[in-house]
């Protein structure tokens, strides 16, 4: 498998969960609900999980990445949800021809961290990407939106609300 396999399709399916799981949002709420106080809000997780598909496939293609929003709005968020797929449509697998083998330096907090391409993607870019849609999902569920598993992967289908898991 290659780079362009295994980021492009996964983030595809992130920047589409995204407006799915805010869809079944009966009010905004839970987008600012926390799941710590010093914690981010539902949206701010969103927005940083998105943040996570330029900051993953850009620098692998030496491409800077821009500055994106963080917020609450819903609007806002389903508007770059669909720009992150946007851009997953316009780049190519010859895009990534030395994508392996280019350092990328980036800040990881507070570290700043020089990272192969393949490291830099499979160990911090998807991790992350994932970690942050994962939280952003629980922070929904916490603030008792009705979301579960199937809105969240698009994959699984349950025919009763207590079966989300």
């Amino acid at each position: 498998m290659d780079l362009y396999d295994a980021t492009v399709p996964p983030l595809k399916r992130l920047s589409k969960a995204v407006p799915r799981l805010i869809d079944r949002l009966e009010d905004a709420g839970p987008l600012s609900a926390r799941l710590a106080k010093d914690g981010f809000t539902g949206g701010e997780h969103f927005c940083c999980a998105l943040g996570f598909v330029a900051r993953t496939v850009l620098p692998l293609l030496g491409r800077d990445v821009p500055e994106l929003p963080f917020d609450n709005d819903a609007g806002l968020i389903v508007a770059l949800a669909e720009d992150m797929t946007f851009m997953l449509d316009t780049i190519s697998r010859h895009d990534f021809d030395d994508a392996v083998h280019r350092e990328i330096t980036h800040i990881a907090g507070e570290a700043t961290l020089t990272q192969n391409g393949q490291d830099y993607a499979l160990l911090f870019g998807l991790p992350n990407a994932q970690f942050h849609l994962t939280l952003g999902y629980a922070t929904l569920r916490a603030a008792g939106a009705q979301v579960g598993k199937a809105d969240l992967d698009g994959y699984h289908i349950y025919t009763t609300p207590q079966t989300h898991h």
